[in-house]
């Protein structure tokens, strides 16, 4: 696959830093890399087919009873406000969630099943679904008020979202120690930032190179090994760089301010508090996404329904 500039750029201090190649090197010796699940390939497979539609989408979710059941489950729940039965993931699709955002939701929800994590703790699964799933609504919500022009398909905004933090999952799943740790640091600290805290915490071995390289990088790595598009990789390793620049910059914006607005969802910022430069590279005005904000804390309950049902599928 031909890589762009911006993303050869992005990934350089990750994927080819003598550095962290030898850090992932390390762990890749001795720890296990969970796989892309068979029906997660499948759906991404789909993803780059142009001539695939809701019957395509439809047949594959079906092969899996559990994932059917939950997109079944979404598309009939308050958040959506769809007032008829849905009895099938075709009418799911065509009737109130779309292909895009099925496709995407599935996909994430797939890939998801390849971590094990406890549930107790702010990054605890219940709690990371939660934050997962109001950023993606809040980043696509975001993303359709940008201009046409540089507005990205609605159902990647939410996927950016969805998986943007997926690295904690693979830390937790690899590290259970250091993750416990971490979770523990996380709850007395409630102030500090997930970055901030990683750089406290120290590990031994293959556990302090990961901690060292942040969950950002460690989301991106995982997504390089599972050969997802580009700008999804290069959305989780910069979506804590404020300065980035480059072909996914849209992308990894969005989640930035996606997620200052959720952590700032009980005190609200006054429209001039936003940052200035997110806002001229989105292209989008201050009153517009902190309305959109208010929305999603007013929906806030209809979501986390739709969280606990994503965590329940992990």
């Amino acid at each position: 696959m031909t890589r762009s500039d911006g993303y050869i750029e992005s990934m350089t201090a990750v994927i080819e830093s003598d550095s962290t190649s030898a850090v992932e090197k390390r762990i890749e010796r001795v720890y296990e890399l969970p796989p892309m699940p068979e029906l997660g390939r499948r759906i991404l497979a789909l993803q780059s087919d142009a001539n695939a539609g809701a019957q395509q989408l439809a047949k594959i979710v079906q092969l899996d009873p559990s994932l059917a059941a939950q997109v079944i489950r979404y598309a009939s729940s308050a958040f959506y406000g769809y007032r008829g039965r849905i009895s099938n993931i075709h009418d799911a699709i065509s009737r109130v969630l779309g292909y895009d955002l099925v496709l995407n939701l599935a996909l994430g929800l797939a890939a998801a099943r390849s971590f094990r994590i406890p549930d107790e703790g702010p990054l605890g699964l219940s709690r990371f679904w939660e934050h997962a799933i109001l950023s993606a609504v809040l980043t696509q919500k975001i993303g359709a008020c940008m201009p046409a022009a540089r507005r990205p398909q609605p159902g990647f905004s939410y996927l950016c979202g969805l998986l943007h933090d997926f690295g904690v999952l693979l830390l937790g799943h690899l590290f259970l120690p250091e993750f416990r740790l971490l979770n523990k640091f996380a709850a007395a600290n409630p102030d500090k930032t997930l970055v901030e805290l990683e750089g406290r915490l120290l590990g031994m071995g293959g556990a302090r190179d990961l901690l060292a390289m942040g969950h950002a990088r460690i989301g991106a790595w995982l997504m390089e090994a599972w050969k997802m598009p580009e700008a999804i990789a290069v959305t989780l390793l910069e979506h804590h760089n404020p300065d980035y620049r480059g072909a996914h910059e849209v992308s990894v914006h969005l989640v930035q301010l996606s997620d200052l607005l959720l952590s700032r969802a009980s005190d609200m910022p006054e429209p001039g508090e936003l940052p200035q430069a997110l806002l001229d590279i989105l292209e989008v005005s201050p009153e517009q996404v902190l309305e959109l904000a208010v929305q999603v804390s007013e929906q806030k309950a209809d979501l986390l329904a739709l969280s606990a049902l994503a965590a329940s599928a992990s």
